[in-house]
């Protein structure tokens, strides 16, 4: 994410976007036990059969610039978005996606890897290179093939006797084939599987 010199990137969550996560344990039938769920749970909360982390949308309050906003950071990666500008990183005449990566993807095969970061279009690549020593350091320009949903960083639980939930994993990989630990995690963001990974000869 870009730094305070620049502008609010499009994931960084706001003060008064935080929502209280006020979680227990309940039985489930679906789940074939005991599940991780809010206090007051609504439908919406699950997603992937796991929990995701509540967010606010309306972008007020102070920047959070090291804290990503779990609703945003999930829509740039279903739908294809600008982590920095919230538009299309989708490339029209390819169908390819813009991805700035650095050591945030792991590669599973040749061409094929996973990422919590979401793309970055390439308007926004320079904005994105000027603003963070990080990325200027070790970043690589990709174009992607393909995308789609591969796991979730998470905190993980264990249920207490009451219905109660303690923490015993935190910001944690868990992949959406591990059902048990499903049941047991808070997902605050999403993790994509990128396929057709070619780097790209230029960042500008």
């Amino acid at each position: 994410m870009a730094s305070p010199e620049g502008r609010v990137p499009y994931i960084t969550a706001w003060s008064d976007e935080e929502r209280p996560q006020g979680v227990g344990f309940a039985h489930h039938a679906e789940a074939g036990g005991q599940r991780l769920t809010y206090t007051d749970p609504q439908p919406n909360d699950w997603i992937y059969g796991v929990l995701r982390a509540r967010h606010g949308i309306g972008r007020s309050g102070r920047p959070l610039w090291k804290q990503v906003n779990t609703l945003r950071q999930w829509r740039c990666m279903t739908h294809r978005l600008c982590q920095v500008c919230g538009e299309s990183a989708v490339d029209p005449a390819s169908g390819r996606v813009s991805w700035l990566l650095t050591e945030t993807v792991v590669s599973v095969a040749p061409g094929q890897g996973y990422t919590n970061a979401p793309p970055t279009c390439r308007s926004c690549i320079p904005e994105s290179l000027a603003a963070c020593p990080r990325l200027r350091r070790g970043a690589v320009g990709y174009s992607v093939e393909d995308v789609e949903p591969y796991g979730v960083l998470a905190h993980v639980f264990r249920p207490t006797p009451g219905g109660g939930a303690v923490i015993v994993d935190r910001s944690v990989m868990v992949q959406l084939d591990e059902f048990g630990r499903l049941t047991r995690a808070l997902a605050h963001q999403l993790v994509v599987l990128l396929s057709g990974l070619q780097a790209t000869s230029t960042l500008a």
